[in-house]
């Protein structure tokens, strides 16, 4: 029976790049962290090409955690990404395609490059950065991929050798040393306080003080930030953010935006630069499907991290949606989505071995750890609560674990180790300025 199966898997065929195949026994949709932590655990049989197939639509991943750290110079961009086909060597085979529906009944993807069938399908699409409201949209930009890094560096770039000049010219354009930062998660967070460690830097460096600091503004609608995690992230988050001259607004929306300025309750901000980090939002070929999901478009799946009565269809990372029995439905974090992709690798395991128990998913909370510049960081793990240089060591440490491979824990931790010695890259002063 087995030699049959796959005698039929080589009937079908691979083709070249671009092309799809027939079927094939595991197909896995997204490179992230937990489509990648499927591959690299999966059980022997289907450890090969011709058993596993990877779909991808980009050619490269990159570590989202750490792009604030591009941004602000720190780390180098190709430090943070990796080649998806690397991935896939001696382990499965790749294709650069993008999934456009899913019909659950035929067990059949539509892709761009053609039909693949399956007998397992993981579906770990991932997300993107949420959008601001309509009307904000022009005026606001998102923080989630290494462009918006790369440009926000520009932008810094600019601020800063405006705030120089501006006791030699006038300050000719308001706002220009201004930073608006719509979203107190995570992400709004590190990048606050990324940014005001970056100024810092770069005044110490100087040959001369700024008249006037570039000035950062972190807006929060609710009354506390990263409100999904244990008060004292927030209320170590505030302490550190004011010391490094971060002003934060609570319970304050945004509402209005024009291209130089920003409505931050009643008062009218101008600021050249201004981002949108609150949320993510999904989408993926279930979307139609008509299975719940929440706001921002994460999937319901059940204990056994698939979709309501497709139990061959797993749902993982920040696209699905799990309810813990214990913690309730638990955010979408690197360690939820990495501990997810290795229990399907080892649900996929039984079900090759004929298992007549299907084991629940449990989630195992490990902690949670948010850095406040290079020297600080808030963490919580096993219980217990850090705060500054030792939270920023645990910080460092999860994330060169949850990095891809070797090379790329190498690269990025011999960006943090030379920080010092080759200075913030992108922060040299633009052609077009005189010295100062």
């Amino acid at each position: 029976m087995r030699e049959e199966k796959r005698e039929n898997l080589r009937e079908s065929g691979w083709g070249t790049r671009g092309e799809a195949r027939r079927s094939v026994q595991l197909v896995v949709v997204g490179g992230g962290l937990a489509g990648a932590a499927v591959i690299r655990n999966l059980p022997s049989p289907l450890r090969r090409p011709g058993a596993t197939l990877l779909i991808d639509r980009n050619d490269s991943y990159t570590f989202a955690p750490l792009i604030h750290e591009v941004a602000v110079g720190r780390i180098h961009p190709g430090s943070v990404v990796s080649n998806v086909s690397a991935l896939c060597r001696n382990r499965c085979d790749y294709l650069h395609s993008e999934v456009t529906e899913l019909s659950p009944e035929t067990r059949t993807l539509t892709t761009t490059s053609g039909p693949v069938g399956y007998e397992r399908l993981v579906l770990a699409t991932g997300s993107r950065a949420a959008r601001p409201p309509a009307d904000l949209v022009p005026h606001l930009q998102t923080f989630h991929t290494l462009d918006d890094a790369l440009r926000l560096r520009s932008e810094l770039n600019g601020a800063w050798w405006t705030a120089l000049e501006t006791d030699r010219r006038g300050d000719t354009v308001p706002g220009a040393r201004t930073i608006v930062i719509v979203g107190g998660g995570a992400t709004g967070v590190e990048l606050s306080a990324e940014i005001a460690v970056l100024f810092d830097y770069l005044r110490k460096r100087s040959r001369r003080e700024p008249a006037v600091a570039p000035r950062i503004v972190l807006v929060e609608a609710a009354d506390r930030l990263m409100g999904w995690l244990d008060p004292f992230f927030h209320d170590a988050a505030m302490r550190q953010l004011f010391l490094l001259g971060v002003e934060v607004r609570l319970g304050t929306l945004v509402e209005e935006a024009t291209s130089d300025s920003v409505r931050v309750g009643e008062e009218w901000l101008p600021a050249a630069t201004k981002l949108w980090t609150a949320g993510i939002e999904t989408v993926s070929p279930v979307s139609d499907l008509g299975i719940e999901s929440d706001a921002s478009g994460r999937v319901r799946v059940d204990d056994h991290l698939t979709l309501p009565g497709h139990p061959e269809v797993y749902m993982l990372g920040d696209a699905s949606l799990y309810k813990d029995p214990g913690l309730g439905p638990l955010p979408p974090t690197g360690s939820l989505a990495v501990q997810q992709g290795a229990w399907v690798a080892r649900d996929l395991d039984r079900w090759l071995r004929g298992a007549e128990r299907r084991l629940p998913f449990r989630f195992s909370d490990r902690g949670y750890a948010v850095s406040l510049g290079p020297e600080s960081a808030v963490a919580e793990v096993l219980g217990r609560k850090l705060e500054g240089a030792a939270a920023q060591a645990l910080y460092r440490s999860v994330l060169l674990y949850f990095l891809k491979s070797r090379r790329d824990r190498v690269l990025t931790g011999a960006d943090w180790a030379m920080e010092r010695t080759i200075g913030r890259l992108g922060f040299e002063r633009p052609r077009n300025r005189a010295a100062l």
